[in-house]
């Protein structure tokens, strides 16, 4: 197996992660976890209480968690700062694909972690999947993956919080209903038909 990075194509994983404390997941995949300027730009912009939280994440784990800086990410923050329309869309994953194809990150493989499953459909070959090493793993994915290595007790269970099903009599404003429950973990084959992994070793007693 080929240990890859973690990258963020979008906020919304960071989003349903801090919506149940549990953004250190991240932290136990023993790997880097990779934000480009915009998509931290995209999670912390608002100055909510809950993009105050993921800004203090990024802030606190600077050693483990790395933001990168992008020309297309510095371009559009400043555009958004100065109220200037930009039409152009998918920012993030367009300051992403200048900070893989640049090397600014250094070689793959990476893990794309993502929610919007138009992911998917770039992934059968519509943008840059065809030419680097890009493991695709869904929020779901990942916590499936973190049960099966006795990281989290039931990844049902965390994405029932993460949605805000657990309390529907008490609604939390961070809760995010619209998380699908759609298990993506695909790997990255290369030409030695190795596979890329991003699960940690499993513990042992």
């Amino acid at each position: 197996m080929r240990q890859a990075k973690i990258i963020l194509p979008d906020a919304s994983p960071l989003f349903s992660l801090v919506a149940i404390d549990a953004l250190d997941l991240l932290l136990k995949l023993e790997m880097r976890v990779v934000l480009t300027d915009y998509i931290e730009h995209e999670a912390t912009r608002s100055g909510s209480a809950t993009a105050e939280r993921i800004r203090q994440w990024i802030e606190n784990n600077k050693g483990l968690v790395e933001v990168v800086p992008t020309e297309t990410g510095a371009e559009r923050i400043r555009k958004e700062k100065a109220g200037l329309e930009d039409r152009r869309k998918n920012a993030g994953e367009m300051s992403v694909f200048e900070a893989v194809s640049n090397d600014y990150i250094g070689a793959g493989p990476y893990v794309f972690l993502f929610e919007d499953e138009k992911m998917l459909r770039q992934g059968a070959g519509m943008t840059y999947f065809d030419k680097y090493p890009v493991h695709l793993v869904t929020t779901y994915g990942l916590l499936v993956g973190l049960e099966r290595r006795d990281i989290i007790p039931d990844a049902d269970e965390f994405l029932v919080r993460i949605r805000g099903f657990d309390a529907p009599l008490v609604p939390r404003p961070e809760a995010r209903p619209g998380v699908r429950k759609t298990l993506i973990d695909s790997a990255h084959r290369d030409e030695a038909d190795v596979d890329t992994s991003w699960m940690p070793g499993k513990s042992t007693p």
